[in-house]
């Protein structure tokens, strides 16, 4: 069994999960783009309240995003879950080891770091790495 290959082969499941993901990705994808509108606009009319409402309104997309895979993981077989717990361990462990060894050289400053940039680069860096390691998962147990 050839894992890569395996890769674009899906099962039931998983065309589910797929297939549930497009609209709440959509509607991330929707309000993200509407909140940065917004924020350039009224920045400096609104108050702070109704900005930070604003700023923090594309996490309800992604909630209902988690929602989505929480169903999924939940309908998973038991190979398919071994495969998620790979992914899902792999991705946070090197996510971890990374920001871990950025924050110390950050530390002893070697390196200037902006936590911004940091936050909201994390939830990617985890999804690719979560990517990543179900790519081994799959090699190793295919």
């Amino acid at each position: 069994m050839n894992p890569f290959i395996d890769m674009v082969r899906f099962t039931p499941n998983e065309k589910r999960y797929y297939r549930n993901s497009i609209a709440p990705t959509v509607a991330f994808l929707a309000v993200m783009a509407a909140s940065a509108v917004l924020m350039r606009e009224y920045r400096d009319e609104w108050p702070f309240a109704v900005l930070a409402s604003l700023a923090l309104l594309p996490v309800l997309p992604m909630v209902w995003i988690m929602k989505v895979y929480i169903d999924y993981f939940r309908d998973c077989d038991e190979w398919e879950k071994l495969i998620e717990i790979y992914g899902i361990a792999i991705g946070v462990l090197l996510v971890g080891m990374v920001y871990f060894a950025l924050g110390l050289l950050g530390l002893f400053k070697l390196v200037v770091l902006n936590g911004t940039l940091i936050a909201y680069g994390m939830l990617p860096a985890v999804m690719l790495a979560y990517t990543f390691g179900k790519v081994v998962g799959r090699w190793r147990h295919g």
